[in-house]
């Protein structure tokens, strides 16, 4: 029997802790959860598991590189990072080489290349950085003179899969950004997978044809002020797994089942939805179906709306308890995603089940009480 091929790649994104209780909150609270992942893949299979951050590693303080770095090499996997704007040391302007000095100290250097599995992947740096306001998202001459020289290397065979911090899209005007048309026209002939952070909002979304971002969430939810990011998405990382050369790929919400998909919110519990069930699936993409059962019968798909996070709208409101400051940026980070659904019961108390499945033929559903 052939041995299967493939790897386990947990990104995980913007660490960014800033302060001591941060730092000790990522070791004992948020590590350990992204460890048993780790441990649930070793007991799966023999294939190599490995960790990508995504940037932003901290949180402009660079005394803190090292050991964001050791607690993740801990867990005894390869330890990949790319390079974000608050990496970059804070006190100085005008000189990239001198502000990326302590990052690139502690992780090497600040582009490479790494092969996983039947996948070769490119780290490189986006962040032209002058100062700490004063930065572009782009990549050098020097690393495209790099890519171009690897890319006749590189065999067909391989899936090209590309790690940066900041994203690949304007969200403005959702068009790809220059350095990532760049990119695409450098592999034009093959499929490319982005892998950004940077927004702190989960979402995958096919640019073009052969281009795929996947912007991974904050795995510690809001910046370390709220247990959710700011769309909505739990504590958690983004896997991608690899086997005889296709591609899987999920969000994970940490403390959680693997098949862990839905929050769902009772009629009444959603403002301006009093009448309906809403749901918001996790992990979910454009090419995602969202149907509903009621009393056995396929009622088709769900309405999709989209809402500020329910939950992260009553933490903001209710339970957090910050300076002013903090409080400003936790309200005005709360903006509409699209990951939520809705339905009306046709008869009083009957029975529903949400049944949602993926771009990969995968089938999730839960019972609503």
């Amino acid at each position: 029997v052939a041995q299967e091929r493939g790897f386990n790649l947990i990104v995980v994104g913007d660490t960014q802790p800033q302060t001591e209780e941060q730092i000790e909150r990522l070791e004992h609270d948020i590590v350990p959860l992204i460890g048993a992942v780790v441990e649930e893949y070793r007991s799966e299979s023999n294939l190599p598991i490995a960790i990508l951050l995504t940037g932003d590693v901290v949180w402009d303080t660079m005394e803190f590189l090292p050991r964001v770095k050791s607690m993740f090499e801990a867990l005894g996997v390869p330890v990949y990072a790319v390079i974000g704007n608050h990496d970059h040391n804070r006190a100085v302007e005008g000189d990239e080489p001198l502000a990326q000095a302590p990052y690139e100290a502690t992780f090497g250097e600040r582009y490479y290349m790494f092969d996983l599995g039947d996948t070769r992947f490119f780290a490189l740096d986006n962040i032209v950085y002058n100062s700490y306001d004063d930065y572009r998202i782009a990549i050098d001459r020097k690393q495209f003179k790099w890519m171009r020289r690897l890319v006749h290397k590189t065999p067909f065979t391989k899936r090209i899969a590309v790690a940066v911090h900041a994203p690949l899209v304007d969200f403005r005007s959702g068009e790809p950004l220059p350095y990532a048309k760049r990119i695409m026209r450098l592999f034009r002939n093959r499929t490319v997978h982005f892998i950004t952070g940077h927004r702190h909002r989960h979402a995958t979304a096919d640019i073009t044809p052969k281009a795929i971002e996947h912007s991974v969430a904050q795995v510690n939810g809001n910046l370390w002020f709220a247990p959710l990011c700011a769309d909505g998405m739990p504590q958690g990382v983004f896997c991608i797994e690899e086997r005889d050369w296709e591609w899987k790929w999920h969000h994970r919400i940490l403390g959680e089942d693997a098949r862990h998909r839905f929050v769902v919110w009772q009629e009444g519990r959603v403002e301006n939805n009093e009448e309906y069930i809403v749901v918001k699936v996790l992990g979910w993409d454009e090419q995602w179906i969202v149907e509903w059962v009621e009393n056995g019968e396929n009622r088709g798909a769900m309405e999709q709306v989209e809402m500020v996070d329910p939950d992260y709208l009553y933490y903001v409101n209710n339970i957090a308890d910050y300076d002013d400051v903090i409080m400003d940026r936790l309200r005005r980070s709360g903006l509409p995603a699209k990951h939520y659904f809705r339905c009306r019961r046709t008869e009083q108390n009957s029975d529903i089940t949400i049944v949602a499945t993926d771009r990969f033929g995968r089938t999730f559903s839960i019972d609503v009480e």
